[in-house]
């Protein structure tokens, strides 16, 4: 139901998963239309079974970190993800094992959005910062800053 009209939605829900503790902020789908990847301000990624509509394994967290993830996009080969959180990081993800894979550091505020070049060797990030940041995947290194001022760079 619509809180601010009371109308029924024109759709009804086939499933509902539960399981994240705060805000759901992104929602990307795997290849093969059977699973899809979420994150949350409650510090983590999770892994869905569309169909039986259960996570599969475990949380997926930076060891020791609780920083709220914002923003997910998969790499066009459908094996990495990319996520930003408040803590000003950009990571990545092996879908398989849900393990960070790679962790850099650049922004100085929370990062916003997150996307792929489509090769899969770029990832740019946009921050509260006023910085978009186009970064190599292989070296994890920042080969382009683009700054706004004093913006944030909330979707790129």
């Amino acid at each position: 139901m619509n809180p601010l009209t009371g109308d029924k939605p024109a759709i009804t829900p086939r499933k509902t998963m539960r399981g994240h503790t705060d805000q759901v902020r992104g929602v990307l789908h795997l290849p093969g239309a059977r699973r899809i990847v979420t994150c949350s301000e409650d510090g983590s990624l999770r892994l869905w079974d569309l169909e039986k509509g259960t996570q599969i394994g475990n949380d997926w967290r930076d060891e020791g970190i609780n920083a709220a993830v914002f923003t997910i996009a998969l790499s066009s080969k459908g094996d990495t993800v990319a996520s930003g959180s408040d803590d000003g990081k950009v990571r990545l993800w092996d879908v398989e094992t849900g393990e960070v894979i790679a962790k850099w550091t650049g922004h100085s505020d929370w990062v916003r959005s997150v996307c792929w070049n489509a090769d899969s060797e770029r990832v740019v990030s946009g921050s509260d910062d006023g910085t978009a940041r186009v970064w190599d995947v292989k070296s994890g290194k920042t080969i382009l800053t683009i700054k706004t001022g004093s913006q944030w760079v909330l979707t790129v």
